[in-house]
């Protein structure tokens, strides 16, 4: 009755844990989760004290949590083990069916060999569900062009701070993310969202120019697969999602084989 009775405080105190990302983000996230078909092995990156992990573990994952500081993580039933995201991982190729990583890559140095460690450790067709601060939302912008900072990097890093993974130090957009991903054997399956900001709302009457000039600034594409890239990249910049959106939400699949893509040496330009 006693281990029973502790269990039972464990899993409540565990319903308690601090969220380090906005609570509608955590919901998003796991709306999206609940929606997948499949369970299977899931990387929880960065874990932080465990509260989505432990949501995770309830919806059916075998959740493995990993964490810069492994004595942070709070959810005794679920393993953490010590993973700097700015390093090669310490797993095993094609260990997991999906990995969540939730408003960490912009605290990252190198975002692009976070995505390719993604991709290596990802069975193929596994998932990568990650969210970031969206800063192109109309009130980002706006932001941007008064004071020279995006929203939810509202200063200058301090160059002092001795805790530099709290800051949001490489804020990242929606197609920088998606070049990271599509060169590196990603496919985006979905672009969410957790919220539509008031002050983004307010501004969307500014949506054709915002259209008209997303038109202008791409039409010199020659590539005729980018440019067919771009249709898409312009519909959805000027989506909701984008325009309005608080965070950017992205799911993307690991694809069967590496990108095939041809590097052009300068000489041959």
């Amino acid at each position: 009755m006693a281990d029973m009775s502790n269990q039972l405080e464990n899993a409540e105190a565990y319903e308690n844990l601090q969220i380090i990302a906005h609570g509608k983000t955590h919901s998003k996230v796991l709306e999206i989760f609940s929606s997948f078909s499949n369970r299977g092995r899931l990387l929880e990156i960065p874990a932080g004290e465990g509260a989505l992990a432990w949501q995770l573990h309830k919806l059916g994952y075998d959740v493995t949590a990993g964490e810069i500081d492994p004595d942070f993580f709070k959810v005794d039933p679920i393993p953490c083990i010590y993973l700097d995201l700015n390093q090669e991982f310490p797993v095993e190729d094609e260990a997991y069916d999906f990995v969540s990583c939730i408003e960490g890559v912009e605290h990252l140095e190198d975002q692009f060999q976070f995505v390719r460690e993604c991709y290596r450790i990802l069975k193929p067709g596994g998932t990568l569900v990650l969210s970031t601060p969206n800063i192109l939302n109309l009130a980002s912008r706006l932001k941007y062009l008064l004071s020279g900072f995006y929203s939810l990097v509202p200063r200058p890093i301090n160059e002092f701070s001795q805790v530099p993974v709290f800051d949001h130090i490489n804020p990242v957009t929606y197609y920088q993310l998606r070049y990271m991903l599509h060169t590196n054997g990603f496919e985006i399956t979905r672009v969410e969202t957790d919220l539509y900001r008031r002050s983004s709302i307010a501004l969307y009457p500014l949506w054709p120019l915002v259209r008209f000039h997303s038109l202008r600034t791409m039409r010199k594409e020659t590539d005729p697969q980018q440019r067919e890239a771009n249709r898409e990249i312009r519909s959805i910049l000027a989506s909701p999602t984008i325009l309005l959106g608080r965070t950017l939400i992205l799911v993307a699949r690991k694809k069967a084989g590496p990108a095939q893509i041809r590097t052009i040496q300068a000489s041959e330009v």
